[in-house]
Parts: C-alpha cells; structure tokens; sequence
C-alpha cells in the first residue's frame, strides 16, 4: 500500500544555512519510526514540516485523506487557567470524535495515563505536564502520532507505559529521541537525518542495534570510497601541473573529468567534516576539589515538603544520573543549584564562593 504520508525533496534553511536539502521522509500504516540525528541537523523541524506547523523551503509533503495526526512538541506548554479536563476537552472538541464517544475515550485515555481531571495544568510537574500532552494528543485519536523528546521530564514508570502504549498502537508514529534504550525498545524502523549521507538521511528496517549496524558499514564503505577517490585526484592534480595541452578531444575530456572528481571529493569532504571542542574544566588554580556542595537543604511548595536535611558533594569528574518519581523535584533541585531558587532550609556552597 502506498504510505499515508509522503514528504518528497524536502530542504529547510534557517538564513544563510541548510539544515537539510532534497530530504525524502515517508510513514506508512504501523511504523514506529525512531528518527535521530546530530543537535542542530533539524530533527524538530523535519517534524514540524510533516506535521504542516511550517512549511518547507521547497518539496512537498502529501497525507492521505481523512488522515488524521497529532504532534507532542519538545516543551508541553498550556495556558494559564487551564485543568487537565478543559485541556482534554479542547482537544476532544478538535478531534472529530463524536461527542457520545467522549466519555469512554477520556475515561481510557486518562486512565492510562494517571491524570487526574480536576487537577490545574499549572501544578503540574514537567514530567506530568508531559504526560498530559501524550494524552491530548490520544484523545483525538491520530492515525498518525509525532513525538518530539517524549521521554524528557519522564520518569522510569511512565516511560514504561509509554513504550507499552507505542507497541501495542494501531496508529503510525515517529519519534524523535536521545534516548537509546526508548528507541532500542519501540522503534521497528530508525532513521538518522545527517549531511554525511549522499541523500541526507540513512534509514534501516529494525531497532537502534540495527541502526548502528548499518551506519557502521556505510561509514566504513564511504571511507573507503574518499580514500580511493582522494588518489584519484591526486594523480589528476599532478597530470593538470604537467600542463596537458587541451587540443585533443581526448585532453579535454580528461580535464573535465578531473574537475568531476575533485568536485566530488569536494562535496564528500564537505559532508564528512567534523568539528570538535575541548574544554579543561580543571585546569584551574582552584585549591578545592568541592565544585558543589549542600549542606543540611530543604525546600518546601504549596506546603508540601520534596526534600528536607539533604546532603550532597560534587567533585570534578562525577557523572551524576539523577532519577525519581514525577513531582518529587528533580528539576527543582536543579534550579536550587543554579541560583534561581532559594532552599527554605540548609546551604549551598560553590566553589567560587569556598
């Protein structure tokens, strides 16, 4: 069958610079489609074209009709006032459902997701703001669902039902994710949106295992390929110094072939060129090896306590995953160490101020 949406020659620009060119994405019935790609290699825009919030540079993106899509943007935003009822509602109301199915459909859907109706959006932790979105967007029950970071802000549990709720969907979806194990677990298609593929995107049928399979040997062979095609251009380079004379049909045609060629390793070094930075965050005179510590921190909101008496030391070199149920304050916690919020008990030492 053919797909139910087929996005053709797509090419985006932000000013003077490309993120993609003559990209083809298509999603047919059941595709759970993992999409990755390098920060800034426009991963979110590519959503949002086949989700026509923007539109493309040039190309064309075609949806089967009375298709129906829903898009969980990166930052699940609501507006001031708002409950997860009026939002749920809202949506019910845009969806086409029709209205004697609305109970049923909000009674499932919230069930699964653990929200509770009268709850204000504006109490709602980022990982419940997030499950809320997934929500909103199930309700109006897509044929097509796009995800942008579904897992950020959630916790272990809900990223759990998530899964369980994309492998066992009737719809399509196509989710974009840093995380690995999620795409390791629901994607049965990958595709990685890179300039250092010809066609600006490699696509493999499987899970993230294959993926890194596939892009292995096609780094490999692509290699390969520069390397046999940079001798290549050398051996025209020195041919060109020796100065051919280009009376002969056949010199010409040799020169116009080697500027193919240095024009095409041209564009491969071009796709494969890589930037890195370093930074020494201890190359510094700095006598303590204490980046952080807290002493004794608690921290209180709308008179519930998330934590109280915690201790905690941060040294140079620690990786620290940091983990727990959505509203116990992970996020908080964060703020408290950058300075945008003050502990209602404790101290918090840096080592600039040691």
């Amino acid at each position: 069958m053919p797909p139910i949406l087929n996005a053709q020659n797509i090419s985006k620009s932000y000013g003077a610079t490309p993120l993609f060119r003559n990209v083809a994405f298509t999603v047919s019935e059941g595709d759970r489609i993992g999409l990755i790609g390098p920060n800034g290699s426009g991963k979110s825009t590519l959503l949002q074209i086949l989700s026509g919030t923007i539109d493309p540079d040039s190309g064309e993106v075609a949806v089967r009709k009375r298709v129906r899509l829903s898009f969980v943007h990166q930052e699940s935003q609501f507006a001031a006032g708002q409950t997860v009822r009026s939002v749920i509602t809202a949506a019910l109301e845009r969806s086409g459902v029709p209205p004697d199915e609305w109970q049923a459909c909000l009674a499932e859907t919230l069930g699964r997701a653990g929200l509770e109706l009268d709850a204000s959006t504006e109490s709602l932790s980022g990982g419940w703001r997030k499950r809320l979105a997934i929500a909103e967007a199930l309700v109006q029950q897509p044929d097509i669902l796009l995800l942008d970071e579904p897992t950020n802000h959630l916790d272990l549990a809900a990223i759990e039902w998530l899964e369980e709720l994309l492998q066992s969907a009737s719809f399509a979806s196509v989710v974009v994710s840093h995380d690995r194990y999620f795409l390791e677990n629901v994607a049965t298609t990958m595709a990685e949106l890179n300039r250092a593929y010809p066609d600006g995107l490699l696509r493999v049928t499987g899970n993230y295992s294959k993926l890194l399979e596939e892009k292995e040997a096609f780094l490999r062979a692509q290699a390969k390929h520069q390397d046999a095609l940079e001798n290549r251009v050398h051996r025209e380079i020195e041919w060109l110094r020796r100065g051919p004379k280009a009376r002969t049909s056949k010199s010409k045609a040799r020169i116009d072939k080697a500027n193919q060629l240095i024009g095409q390793l041209a564009d491969l070094n071009a796709r494969t060129r890589t930037a890195s930075a370093a930074i020494d965050f201890l190359a510094t005179d700095r006598k303590t090896r204490r980046l952080i510590e807290l002493q004794g921190l608690s921290f209180e909101i709308g008179g519930r306590t998330l934590f109280d008496g915690l201790d905690f030391i941060l040294t140079p070199g620690t990786r620290v995953g940091l983990v727990g149920p959505n509203g116990s304050g992970k996020t908080t916690l964060l703020r408290l160490l950058s300075r945008e919020l003050s502990p209602a008990a404790g101290e918090i030492r840096t080592a600039r101020s040691s």
